[in-house]
């Protein structure tokens, strides 16, 4: 789906790249350990410069070179050109550059107004800290305790116990429940909430005439048994596990060849209703723990990790399983939770003594002879690519040697000059004509041509640039010398992980500018592909290979020849799972005093949290401690689990959580609507063997899930006592682009398999889209997809004017009203009137009232081109892209 690409570049600046739980979480994930470990060292104690880093006081004072920060606004605070190295002077760190993130952070930081949590004295204090008793009383660290729902005066509205423990709350607060949904909207609504898709009209048609008393019944249990319901709520469940089908890199993703695998096995968990226990235990040990080889795909969880280090394991985990920000204990205890710092390098102990592995799925003889293949081919390839690599630089070299040359002819208006080359020529025309440079380096030889020069005076200009342009590349060679050591040579430069966390030195920003216009290979930027520059021609066209003659190209093409040979022979990528196993001597680590591993503390026994153990923890000692992590963790016992999965059940269903931030339980968090209700649904979770589907049930059955949507009132304005049903807005992206393909009968209904790009061709499910961590495609962030980099639990909903263009302009959108207007043709036949209310039935799930009709027969009798525009129209309207 080019689809929803169209919006390329404006929507690459709607994406939020940085979210956090709440600003103080952001500051201590985030912003901390960044400072701790790039500037403390410099602009603490000592204050190079006069300016202190360690407190948000000193950051606002600044120092010699004046304010750092402007709260707010990150692009005009010094402290930002500085480390994005745009200042011109001053360029920090001084010994290398922050990654793209960590800017990306800082700026996030500095546009919330610097939110910095008061410090306390255990910043630098290590060892086990006392949890009191006040603390260990906060609701959710709480047993799960049942408890009987209030009286009700209208006992009739009770379908399930669900609704007693919601009336209660609305009738205390003066409130009367809304009317019932009509069948229509009710089987729309819980189409989508289950599948992901909207109803049939047969499958409207049929429930509008069901009067049984289970018709309800039967309805959820048919959308529970489709295989749809796993896609659906799968993708729920990977915005928490942060999916992506590639590592976060310097440039392109680092594939992840089989990540596919562990989003399948989570769409089968949801399919099979595999007890939620058993969920959270393969997602932390399937390698260790009995009975569970074949759930070794869910160790994805684990193995696909935002990036390389193991605090993303930490953080991740108690997030989603347990609703904890364990991630800000890493640089003290936590400022608000008791959660010491002992315990964060306690777990981290646990995920330090694991590794990411690769399960196989076939024998290992088959393995070693693609990858004894595989390295024969990629070994022959590197010494190509380098090979040509380096002639692309040497011609660069040459062609710039003849600048000035080829401004003279430029000059002169010529297509082609003896001793020069044609297509460089052609080149260097069409960028001279294009004054619009992001640098001053051209601006005094167009002062010189504007200026009715003699030929003498162009010359000496052109020279004067050819001069310029020769040391700008030997200024580019010292520099690619410097960080060939600092990646550690050919092999770390080569490698994305090493690129993405190496500080590295460049060129001043606008002489790179320059250079990357002359000698740079063609790239991306904020969505264009901007070309390659006038002297670079690579070697993945063949561009340099025209400019090889004799012995070289002779080498060249031995060298494919051979490649060729191989690949014929190349078996396919063997089938693994992305998991994980124990290193070789499981160990515990020391306590890194404020973040900093240079500054090590006490040792963190390997052991759970000490919040959620009664006494002292048990020491885990079997192998790395995963199989007792993921035991305590899944313990019906703990107060946690099971609340936060129904939890967020609720959440999926009615837009809002009982505890409206679904993965913080703690102080910071929101206290539970109706506490009751929430330890009613966990007690019942685990009582009916952690089924996800009997929850649904219990949750979707209650005439609280089935009312009307309404207005909210003084007394409850964010409907939280659920007094109606919440209008949904806008559908999310994955169910509105298949909504889409759905009704305009274009989507491919299979189940499983491996990612494919978004592409105009593709029409599968949205689960089934390539994710990327590196560059998220601009259409899925223009609906407000997720950043895969970080575990996401609430979606924002976005409106603008840039989804309104996307209903006007998408090539997919007017594809797909191409194919509706085909299928209501096939269906429906030439009536115009059965057409409109076949289109009705399919998009909006009734049928057209009587003044729509007429509108729409006289629309579309303007002409057969009127029919796609009209439902176009009909594709674009609220009525489609949210539930009732």
């Amino acid at each position: 789906m080019n689809s929803i690409r169209l919006m390329v570049v404006l929507a690459a600046f709607t994406f939020p790249l940085v979210a956090a739980t709440d600003d103080a979480e952001f500051f201590e994930t985030k912003i901390r350990p960044l400072l701790v470990t790039n500037c403390h060292s410099c602009h603490t104690g000592d204050a190079l410069g006069g300016l202190r880093l360690d407190s948000r006081e000193a950051i606002l004072k600044g120092g010699k070179s004046g304010k750092a920060v402007i709260e707010g606004k990150a692009d005009e605070s010094l402290l930002m050109q500085t480390v994005r190295r745009t200042h011109t002077r001053i360029k920090m760190p001084p010994i290398g550059t922050l990654t793209e993130a960590e800017i990306t952070s800082l700026a996030e930081w500095i546009n919330r107004g610097l939110p910095w949590p008061e410090s306390t004295k255990q910043d630098q204090l290590a060892g086990v800290s006392i949890i009191s008793p006040a603390q260990r009383s906060f609701w959710s660290y709480q047993p799960v305790q049942l408890s009987q729902p209030g009286p009700v005066k209208n006992k009739s509205w009770i379908r399930t116990p669900v609704d007693q423990y919601i009336l209660t709350s609305i009738e205390k607060a003066g409130l009367k429940t809304a009317p019932p949904a009509d069948k229509r909207t009710w089987l729309r609504r819980i189409t989508i909430d289950l599948t992901g898709l909207p109803p049939t009209p047969e499958e409207a048609d049929a429930y509008v005439s069901d009067n049984a008393p289970n018709a309800k019944e039967k309805v959820v249990d048919r959308l529970l048994s489709s295989p749809h319901y796993g896609e659906r709520w799968a993708r729920h469940w990977l915005d928490l596990a942060r999916y992506s089908d590639g590592q976060l890199a310097a440039d392109t993703d680092t594939p992840f060849p089989n990540s596919w695998r562990y989003r399948d096995w989570v769409v089968d968990a949801f399919n099979n209703d595999m007890p939620y226990d058993r969920f959270v235990k393969a997602q932390i040990a399937a390698d260790l723990l009995p009975g569970m080889k074949d759930d070794r795909a869910g160790l994805g969880f684990q193995a696909l990790a935002a990036d390389s280090g193991i605090h993303d394991q930490v953080d991740v985990t108690t997030k989603a399983f347990l609703g904890m920000t364990v991630g800000c204990a890493q640089c003290h205890d936590h400022k608000f939770d008791p959660i010491p710092t002992s315990d964060y390098y306690s777990l981290l102990g646990i995920f330090k003594s694991s590794k990411v592995d690769q399960y196989p799925l076939v024998p290992a003889t088959e393995v070693d002879r693609y990858k004894n293949q595989k390295k024969k081919i990629d070994d022959l390839k590197e010494i190509l690519n380098d090979y040509l690599a380096e002639q692309t630089k040497e011609l660069s070299d040459l062609l710039a040697r003849d600048t000035a040359r080829y401004l003279m002819a430029v000059w002169k208006k010529k297509t082609e000059e003896p001793g020069l080359d044609t297509e460089t020529l052609e080149r260097w025309t069409k960028y001279l004509a294009d004054r619009d440079k992001d640098h001053p380096y051209l601006k005094p030889w167009w002062d010189v041509i504007d200026n009715h020069p003699t030929e003498e005076q162009v010359k000496q200009a052109a020279e004067k640039y050819q001069a310029f342009v020769l040391e700008l590349l030997a200024d580019q060679k010292e520099v690619e010398d410097k960080n060939y050591v600092a990646f550690g040579g050919r092999k770390g430069m080569k490698d994305e992980q090493t690129r993405q966390y190496t500080n590295i030195v460049s060129l001043p920003v606008l002489k790179f500018y320059q250079w990357r216009e002359l000698a740079h290979g063609p790239y991306f930027s904020d969505g264009f592909k901007a070309p390659a520059g006038v002297l670079w021609y690579g070697h993945k066209n063949k561009e340099i290979e025209r400019f090889l003659g004799g012995i070289a190209k002779s080498y060249v093409d031995k060298l494919r020849g051979e490649i060729a040979e191989l690949e014929k022979d190349m078996p396919p990528m063997y089938p693994f799972y992305h998991s994980m196993v124990d290193v070789d001597k499981p160990a515990d680590v020391n306590i890194a005093l404020r973040g900093d591993p240079k500054t090590p503390g006490d040792i963190a026994p390997r052991r759970f949290l000490q919040i959620l153990s009664s006494g002292e923890p048990e020491i885990f000692k079997e192998g790395s401690g995963r199989a007792q992590l993921a035991k305590a963790i899944a313990d019906p016992k703990n107060p946690l689990t099971a609340r936060v999965m129904v939890n967020r059940i609720w959440k999926h269903h009615f837009g809002k959580g009982i505890v409206r931030t679904p993965s913080n339980f703690g102080r910071m968090g929101e206290r539970p609507s109706h506490p009751e209700l929430l330890d009613y649904l966990a007690d019942k979770f685990i009582k009916n063997g952690w089924s996800i589907k009997k929850i649904h049930r219990e949750i979707l059955l209650s005439n609280t899930y089935g009312q009307a949507t309404g207005n909210s009132v003084d007394k409850d304005p964010d409907n939280k006592l659920l007094s109606h049903f919440d209008l949904v807005p806008r559908l999310d992206m994955e169910a509105l682009r298949d909504s889409i393909l759905s009704v305009s009968g274009q989507l491919d209904l299979k189940v499983g398999g491996a990612s494919k790009e978004v592409a105009d061709d593709n029409v599968r499910r949205s689960i089934y889209l390539t994710v990327s961590r590196t560059r998220l495609d601009p259409g899925l962030a223009l609906f407000d997809f997720p950043d895969p980099n970080i575990s996401t639990d609430e979606r924002p909903v976005t409106a603008g004017p840039l989804q309104g263009l996307f209903w006007l302009n998408s090539k997919f959108v007017a594809r797909s009203a191409d194919a509706l207007n085909q299928r209501l043709i096939k269906e429906a036949g030439s009536d115009p009137a059965k057409r409109i209310s076949r289109a009705y039935s399919l998009l909006y799930g009734r049928p057209p009232a009587t003044e729509e009709l007429k509108l729409g027969i006289e629309f579309v009798s303007t002409g057969a081109k009127a029919w796609p525009h009209y439902l176009r129209t009909l594709l674009g309207a609220a009525e489609f892209s949210s539930v009732n």
